[in-house]
């Protein structure tokens, strides 16, 4: 053991646990020592920082960070090296240093909380307990992320404090005895459906589910011993290799569902240092404090051009469908959906998107569209009965599907009905400056996607109200009572046709049927170019 006073005027004590130091020259490791902290030197303990190396080789396989309050033990964060690469929490001053992303979210790794039972000299689990990372494709990067919230289970009979589980006043607060009888209450589990996690785009979730349930904390295999570890020796938390299982089994009381399909521009909740270009949260992807209130979500959160779908039903299972409508995967059996669009390489709001399943079977058949301020739809779009493609939870298939298919096709549509609509030289409005921006800063094929969509219903929003308004124009300036063919009849009789084409064209756009609008847009513009026929 030694003893020292660093730059801070913390006292520290080393205890070397595998006797490796040097006696004529010691200095601590990070394998097997474990560093006590008495910050500023007043007698108090502060801090316990314990590495454990299980085999020997030289490389911590856990961690523990105690933390005290007037040298009362209160909470312990724990990591396990579950992929061997001898990296777990980043710390400074003895104590975890954020932002996280300088600790292990990456390949197989685990973090987790224990709260100290000072009566029973035992540790429960509380909080995130655990969050686990896994690499899916051995690549070195996470492609899922499991967090489980561990509550007391009286928490569901007095929700006074939604979000305990992120709750720093009750980690450094007392053993109370509801503690005593914990509860995994809250799941949130994260996707990276389009593939681009990896040394480039790291932590790169796109869908996400928080699951709100009553299951009571008591996992097989959840207790963990270790005789290296300082007491008390065993800790608490779901395993490893089971926390996928849990996560797509646990029952749910009400399921929410996210998909991040842009950035928003509205807030920074990154890592601006390592990944300027890209706003992703390690944590996967969370719920919203808004709409539809599910405790202990955490933050924070995104709050534009991330859709929001809410089961309000039980399930055991998280299933996920393909719409052609909209041509995007959704929860099954969400009966409503929202998402707020704007924010995109500007501060400008630009509308919102709502989607219910009014006959509840399980998919969406209604869509509202709605522009900036504006209380009622400009558009409503009703497709029941849609040739939907149910996927359950096979999330290879669903990966594969949507990387290969969804996005490559739906891109092709876009920008196939935006070229039609460029046709009408004097009727096509201009493309708003930050979508064109947009386009061109895209991080992924989801984001090209996503505002190619927005350029698109710009674009006909536009287009379908000019027309409609010259004809509707050209009828008005019809005389009343016409008794005798005139050049102006033969021209009502165009105009009259170009009406109608345009109500199917707007019933194909609003069930999807993009190819088909584009091939009628088409044709519409030959036909009004064409010379009148007598």
């Amino acid at each position: 053991m030694m003893v020292r006073r660093d730059a801070n005027g913390d006292i520290v004590w080393i205890l070397d646990d595998d006797g490796d130091m040097d006696p004529d020259d010691p200095r601590p490791d990070r394998d097997s020592d474990c560093y006590v902290a008495d910050y500023g030197g007043d007698g108090t303990v502060d801090r316990l920082l314990d590495y454990i190396d299980n085999d020997g080789d030289g490389k911590a396989d856990e961690m523990g960070i105690r933390y005290f309050r007037e040298s009362e033990l209160k909470f312990n964060w724990l990591s396990f090296d579950i992929d061997g690469d001898g990296h777990m929490w980043n710390v400074g001053r003895y104590e975890y240093k954020r932002p996280f992303y300088l600790s292990d979210a990456y390949g197989d790794a685990m973090i987790f909380m224990n709260k100290y039972n000072p009566a029973d000299r035992s540790w429960v689990p509380i909080s995130e307990c655990p969050f686990a990372f896994f690499d899916d494709d051995g690549d070195g990067y996470s492609e899922r992320v499991v967090r489980y919230s561990a509550v007391p289970m009286a928490f569901l009979d007095n929700m006074s404090n939604p979000d305990y589980a992120n709750s720093y006043k009750v980690f450094y607060g007392p053993f109370h005895d509801e503690m005593r009888e914990m509860g995994a209450l809250n799941i949130r589990y994260g996707h990276d459906v389009d593939g681009m996690s990896g040394p480039e785009h790291p932590l790169h979730y796109e869908m996400g589910f928080n699951l709100i349930g009553k299951q009571r904390y008591d996992f097989d295999g959840m207790e963990h011993f270790n005789e290296l570890r300082r007491a008390p020796k065993t800790v608490i938390t779901v395993p490893f290799e089971a926390a996928l299982a849990h996560a797509d089994t646990y029952p749910a009381d009400a399921t929410g569902f996210s998909f991040v399909e842009h950035e928003d521009a509205s807030i920074s909740i990154g890592d601006p240092e390592n990944e300027p270009d890209s706003d992703r949260r390690w944590e996967g992807v969370f719920w919203i404090w808004s709409r539809r209130l599910m405790h202990n979500t955490g933050g924070p959160t995104q709050t534009w051009n991330i859709r929001r779908e809410y089961r309000p039903t039980f399930s055991d299972r998280r299933e996920v469908y393909y719409s052609p409508v909209d041509k995007r995967l959704h929860l099954k059996g969400a009966t409503e959906g929202w998402i707020r669009i704007g924010k995109i390489n500007s501060q400008e709001p630009l509308g919102e998107c709502r989607m219910f399943d009014t006959d509840e079977d399980g998919y969406f058949d209604r869509w509202e569209y709605y522009a900036r301020d504006s209380a009622r739809p400009y558009r409503v779009a009703r497709v029941p009965e849609a040739d939907n493609i149910d996927f359950g939870d096979d999330w290879e298939a669903i990966g594969k599907f949507y990387r290969e298919e969804v996005l490559p096709e739906a891109i092709r549509l876009n920008e196939q009905f935006l070229e039609a609509v460029a046709a009408f030289t004097e009727h096509a409005a201009a493309m708003p400056a930050n979508l064109k921006a947009a386009l061109e800063d895209a991080q992924s094929p989801t984001e090209r996607r996503y505002v190619l969509d927005l350029m698109r219903e710009h674009a006909w929003r536009h287009l379908e109200a000019r027309l409609l308004e010259d004809g509707q124009a050209f009828f008005a300036s019809q005389p009343t009572g016409q008794t005798s063919f005139t050049s102006e009849a033969l021209e009502s009789e165009r105009v009259w046709k170009r009406q109608t084409r345009l109500s199917r064209i707007a019933d194909f756009y609003a069930r999807g049927e993009i190819a088909a609008a584009a091939e009628m847009l088409r044709s519409l513009r030959e036909e009004m170019f064409a010379a009148p026929q007598p």
